[in-house]
């Protein structure tokens, strides 16, 4: 099986609210105020319940720090267990009608922007030992909601897998977490129901490669090609209405080196400066979101697979002082170069 990549691994665009609808529903049928998870997001409550309406990352990030700020002690167990493949609408659908769990992985991969797309999942063999790995990787790219927003998916992953199957008692061979072992690491233990490592390179499901032959006892193989083209339907509108943004995004990904500023890029794209700033606003974004984010993956990048210095790192995305890279680097993830590496 050669790898299944998924769309870009930056954030892009706007993205469905479903995600954000299901948490509210859940807290607030356990007495959390709808108004205070929503304070500051710009996000009316009216529409939260929306199928179509959409969010930016600004808007989930803030929604995720109110969400946190409720410490509980494990917040995405209580969030991820309740999820059913019906809060997802379409989605959802789709999802339980695939034939088998390869069909629902590739659909859950290819079609994730139908969801509230948070983090990049993709699927890879490895060679060595034969087994698939189910990879996440955050796309949210803030420091302090990282190590939920990781968590929170591989809860929902396995929460959709089992019902997909109809059992509730399957788990994964492993579970591979990239940060450092929580307090409450024994909860998680015990609702996964396979060993779980911490401070790997990656955020990964590892299960046997006989997973993907296992047929699904609700597949529906005469309503799958209707879904399957409302499906990309929706999610042809979703990709052609990002492409700005994912012009956008290449446009900084070439020239990230430079010292590049907003007004270089609106005259790339024959715009004012003033349009660009209200066309990436409607998109939920803004040039020095773009710039960040990108230059966060790209340093992470280069400081885990390349040998170069942390002074080369930070003059290859454009810091000509390393002093402010490193400042920034720890802002962004936590963590200073050194200790990544």
């Amino acid at each position: 099986m050669s790898d299944i990549k998924s769309l870009p691994s930056n954030f892009i665009g706007q993205v469905f609210a479903h995600k954000l609808s299901f948490i509210a529903e859940v807290l607030t049928n356990n007495g959390v105020s709808l108004t205070n998870l929503l304070a500051g997001t710009a996000i009316e409550e009216s529409k939260l319940n929306n199928r179509h309406y959409k969010v930016g990352k600004e808007q989930i990030v803030c929604f995720y720090r109110n969400v946190l700020s409720l410490k509980h002690p494990a917040m995405s167990l209580l969030l991820g267990k309740a999820i059913k493949p019906e809060h997802y609408g379409l989605y959802g659908c789709t999802l339980l009608s695939c034939k088998g769990i390869q069909q629902a992985l590739e659909f859950s991969i290819r079609y994730h922007s139908l969801a509230t797309k948070t983090v990049c999942m993709s699927l890879h063999l490895d060679e060595n030992t034969g087994d698939c790995n189910l990879r996440f990787e955050d796309l949210l790219h803030e420091a302090d909601i990282t190590e939920f927003n990781i968590e929170l998916q591989c809860v929902i992953v396995l929460s959709l897998v089992r019902e997909c199957l109809d059992d509730n008692s399957f788990s994964f061979k492993a579970l591979r977490f990239s940060f450092d072992k929580p307090k409450n690491y024994q909860l998680y233990q015990t609702h996964f129901k396979c060993p779980i490592s911490y401070n790997n390179n990656y955020n990964e499901f590892v299960f046997e490669n006989e997973l993907l032959q296992l047929a699904t006892p609700r597949s529906n193989p005469f309503a799958m090609p209707l879904l399957l083209e409302q499906c990309n339907t929706v999610l042809s509108s979703v990709e052609n209405k990002n492409d700005l943004l994912i012009t956008v995004n290449q446009w900084v990904a070439e020239n990230m080196h430079d010292d590049i500023c907003a007004e270089e890029l609106s005259s790339y794209l024959y715009m004012t400066p003033r349009t660009l700033r209200r066309k990436l606003s409607e998109q939920g974004t803004s040039f020095r979101a773009i710039v960040k984010a990108l230059r966060c993956e790209a340093a992470k990048k280069l400081i885990i697979e390349s040998k170069l210095t942390i002074e080369d790192v930070a003059t290859a995305i454009g810091f000509k002082d390393v002093s402010n890279f490193r400042a920034a680097f720890k802002k962004w993830t936590g963590q200073t170069p050194t200790s990544l590496r």
